[in-house]
């Protein structure tokens, strides 16, 4: 009987993953994972659960608020200097992907504020959270457990180690692990991806929006590829917003 030790509100508690988690477990079986290596993710001391994320929402954020500040002219530099910066970088991306370093800083800019906050926690432990206590995005959580766990062996990364939302977002450009598995690349060719890379998160970023029909010339287009990004009108205003205000002359 595989059992996992959760600790939480620091209190020790157990989940029987046989009840509450054997599809998962079916299904880490089925990717090629042995009983061995399953016992060994689930009896790790870092693991605790997060119920208060149960009650949280993934939609809200008033991008265009006084607080948000993105269209500052604070918030506009910064981005203007990211690009600066890593002009050889972007270069490369837009001859690659045919996507504008405009809008690929805007959604850097949204997503983590130009890199300064990727989120405070666990993503396992916020999707395990998700998957194994009963709430609307059960099915859709242990998906992407899952797919953080194949990510995590084909990369040889250590799954309780890797910090982001509470939604199970992470890295610079925020993928949750079905798009890091769809989308993410190697951008800087060093042979591993690292969605915390400079180069890796903004050439995922460009690979994602190009997936999803980004075009040049084309606002539709983009506004439906920014919009698969992040399911938000408010999103895709913002992202828009950003990239025009970045092109302008640095003041």
């Amino acid at each position: 009987m595989l059992i996992i030790a959760v600790y939480s509100a620091g209190a020790d508690d157990t989940i029987d993953l046989l009840r509450s988690g054997a599809h998962l477990i079916q299904n880490l079986k089925a990717k090629g994972f042995s009983d061995e290596e399953i016992q060994n993710i689930f009896s790790d001391s870092r693991i605790k659960l997060y119920p208060e994320i149960l009650e949280k929402k993934g939609h809200g954020i008033n991008y265009m608020s006084k607080k948000f500040g993105l269209l500052t002219r604070t918030s506009v530099k910064r981005g203007q200097m990211v690009i600066i910066k890593n002009k050889a970088v972007f270069e490369e991306i837009e001859h690659k992907y045919g996507v504008e370093k405009e809008a690929i800083v805007a959604i850097y800019r949204l997503e983590t504020n130009l890199g300064r906050y990727e989120g405070k926690y666990l993503v396992f432990n916020g999707l395990l959270t998700l998957a194994v206590l009963e709430n609307r995005r059960s099915a859709w959580a242990e998906k992407e457990l899952l797919d953080l766990l194949i990510f995590c062996k084909n990369t040889n990364k250590d799954p309780l180690s890797i910090y982001g939302s509470w939604a199970g977002a992470f890295g610079l450009c925020q993928f949750i692990p079905s798009s890091v598995l769809k989308y993410a690349l190697d951008g800087n060719g060093d042979g591993t991806i690292d969605l915390d890379n400079f180069s890796d998160a903004m050439s995922s970023i460009a690979n994602y929006l190009k997936s999803n029909g980004w075009k040049k010339g084309n606002l539709q287009k983009k506004k439906q590829a920014i919009w698969a990004y992040n399911h938000c009108d408010n999103y895709v205003k913002a992202v828009l917003a950003y990239a025009n205000a970045c092109k302008k002359p640095m003041r």
